[in-house]
């Protein structure tokens, strides 16, 4: 059986990569260098600070508390997962240009991904059997 101490460290280290891709779909957003004076310009680069901003947050979380083995931790990857990760993925992958797609879609679905990875292993590390 695996240790709780190992669990979470593979889960940390699994969401923190995780993390780490959501912050390279910031990038992606300023490819096409967005002009800041029209609006769709200001609304690429507001996204693109927010999502960096919520991506650092993420690896902060997994890699500190998470660690430490705070429950809440799971839930704030559950939750961010359902109401930004999803939601962002299926409006991407719905209204992104083709020529765009594949390198906007690719980090988040891989990110996505490694979330859902990552928090059956935090869920197991947190929440299974044998742990407090």
């Amino acid at each position: 059986m695996v240790s709780r101490e190992k669990q979470l460290r593979r889960a940390s280290t699994i969401l923190a990569t995780a993390s780490l891709l959501l912050l390279t779909v910031s990038f992606v957003f300023l490819l096409d260098e967005p002009d800041p004076a029209s609006r769709i310009g200001r609304h690429l680069i507001a996204g693109s600070l927010a999502n960096a901003a919520l991506a650092v947050m993420l690896l902060v979380v997994a890699v500190i508390p998470l660690r430490r083995g705070e429950r809440w931790t799971f839930w704030v990857f559950l939750l961010l997962c359902l109401l930004y990760g999803i939601p962002v993925f299926v409006i991407d992958m719905i209204f992104v240009p083709t020529e765009n797609l594949a390198h906007t879609l690719l980090p988040q679905g891989i990110g996505l991904l490694a979330i859902v990875v990552g928090l059956l292993f935090t869920f197991r590390g947190l929440f299974g059997k044998n742990h407090e």
